[in-house]
């Protein structure tokens, strides 16, 4: 079998995983907001008019301990890169009957290495511009390393040494582009924040249910070659053996997905290592196409793609736990963060969510109230499910009764990768605002999103209404900027709002100041606001 048929069918997979994941949101975001609109049942009573019953401001570093958290998560995405990486090289050394040099081996795997930098970025919630840097970094130091290696081969061989073992320099770059080209390309179309909770699971049900079409050409044109097999075949046409196989096929598929879903509900992983494990299945795959059709080694591609699939999960677990990723999350309090924002501007509310809450994952767990501006942000495998089996009612909080179970069953542990889950309740018009209420109960700090409002154009009166009376302004940040209405807040949380933390927020960078503000209040540092009242917006001017 030539590599050629396998190679369509998951380059096909790949192409038709996008558009689907582009559909998929779009119906789970027309289903939230449907589910939103329905007004059915009494409304809610609001908790009472008590004060909140607050844990103690956090103690320790906890800046410190989120870079401590990241450095190791990075470390872990390094090594199982690393240790799945090299029985890789070396199976594909073998294939192509190389010579065993140690420097080949290390510059295959050092490239295969390279698909750790956007697992890192997604767990860390890496900008673009340090993205690019890191990249630049690893490939410069995987050259340097490749090259000492070559040095001390050649050194320990007895081989003179030359100037022109600087080649090794350009040798690693092509070898690192011959071996990721098609990999990264696949990576890119899955890259965009938007369809990282969607594609994983989309891809693995695809994955299997397209090897039908493949499965059955390959059958039909196996039984016209025989004798017994030929009246099979013209009886049932030349779709008839797919159509056979394509239910049992769509049954295994829409198992993968319970699968899937049941394990991520039991926290055996996270986002973020659903998504690493989908990249490295497409380069895992991309190299045994190489050994396929490159070199005819149907054999060495089948026990490749095979064992690194079952290697890559194990491996990753086990490093997570060698380096106590999960223990060091747990070692510090882990407050919690409730995320508050106007409804409507989609845009800004997912920059401030890509970098703010993302990077709070690594310090705590994150609440919310579902809508479909963050949607894409925060689906999960789960999710899915429900909405694939008609089930979305199962989401939203209908009753006093399902409130209180939601709130009981509130995710406050880390995953196996040291990062903290969101928490999104999805409301009906009639019990959205009890629920933002209990959640503001138990936040340890909360954020909101107030730029643009005013008194004539207000959008979350009632939250900032409630925020007022129920929370101590000291656990409260705001984000401002020069359309906010400072008359407006001064209105509402009177000389308490000298102890807001108002945050200005213009440019996509800011967004590293309003968490440190975050990380302030939640240690208890004295506010001193990254903007004065009198500098937002003041109507009465």
């Amino acid at each position: 079998m030539h590599g050629g048929e396998p190679s369509v069918h998951f380059i096909n997979s790949v192409l038709v995983t996008v558009v689907v994941a582009l559909f998929v949101l779009w119906r789970y975001r027309q289903a939230i907001l449907e589910g939103m609109m329905r007004g059915d049942g009494a409304v809610l009573p609001l908790p009472a008019k008590c004060s909140p019953v607050l844990p103690e401001f956090v103690t320790g570093d906890l800046a410190t301990g989120e870079r401590a958290l990241g450095r190791r998560i990075a470390a872990a995405w390094l090594l199982t890169t690393a240790m799945c990486g090299l029985p890789m090289a070396v199976l594909y050394m073998l294939a192509g009957e190389m010579s065993a040099s140690p420097t080949y081996a290390l510059a295959l795997t050092c490239s295969y290495m390279i698909a750790a930098l956007p697992m890192i970025a997604v767990s860390l919630a890496w900008p673009a511009r340090r993205i690019v840097v890191a990249l630049v970094v690893m490939l410069t130091s995987f050259a340097l390393l490749c090259l000492m290696t070559g040095v001390v081969e050649r050194s320990m061989l007895g081989r003179p040494l030359s100037w022109k073992i600087i080649g090794l320099l350009p040798l690693f770059f092509d070898i690192a582009w011959n071996q990721l080209w098609m990999a990264g390309l696949f990576w890119l179309m899955s890259w965009p924040t938007r369809l990282r909770g969607v594609v994983p699971i989309t891809f693995a049900a695809l994955l299997v249910f397209a090897a039908a079409p493949f499965v059955g050409a390959r059958l039909t044109a196996a039984l016209a070659a025989t004798e017994a097999g030929s009246p099979w075949v013209y009886t049932l046409g030349l779709n008839g053996v797919f159509v056979l196989i394509a239910l049992p096929v769509g049954w295994l598929a829409w198992l993968r997905l319970r699968k899937l879903a049941a394990d991520y509900e039991a926290k055996r992983f996270s986002d973020a290592q659903l998504l690493a494990r989908t990249w490295w299945l497409m380069l895992v795959v991309t190299i045994g196409f190489d050994i396929l059709a490159g070199r005819d080694r149907p054999l060495f591609a089948l026990v490749l793609v095979a064992g690194e699939i079952v290697l890559f999960p194990l491996v990753n677990h086990w490093v997570m736990r060698w380096l106590g990723v999960t223990r060091l999350a747990t070692a510090t309090p882990s407050p919690t963060l409730l995320l508050l924002r106007v409804f409507g501007y989609t845009a800004r509310t997912e920059r401030l969510f890509d970098r703010v809450a993302s990077r709070w994952r690594l310090l705590g767990p994150v609440t919310m109230i579902a809508a479909p501006d963050v949607t894409a942000r925060t689906i999960d495998a789960g999710d899915y499910l429900r909405w694939l089996t008609g089930r979305i009612d199962e989401l939203f909080v209908t009753s006093r009764a399902s409130l209180d179970n939601k709130l009981a069953k509130l995710d406050l542990a880390p995953d196996p990768d040291g990062r903290f889950r969101v928490n999104e309740f999805c409301c009906r018009d009639s019990t959205w605002q009890a629920t933002v209420v209990e959640l503001m109960l138990r936040a340890d700090v909360v954020i909101m999103d107030v730029r643009g409002i005013s008194a004539a154009r207000l959008g979350c009166e009632f939250e900032l209404q409630q925020l007022s009376k129920r929370l101590p302004p000291q656990r409260l940040v705001l984000v401002v900027d020069e359309t906010t209405d400072s008359q407006y807040l001064e209105t509402l949380f009177g000389a308490s709002l000298a102890l807001v933390r108002l945050t200005e927020l213009r440019r996509r960078r800011d967004a590293d100041r309003v968490f440190d503000s975050l990380v302030d209040a939640s240690c208890g540092v004295r506010a001193h606001p990254d903007v004065a009242p009198s500098a937002i917006k003041n109507d009465a001017d």
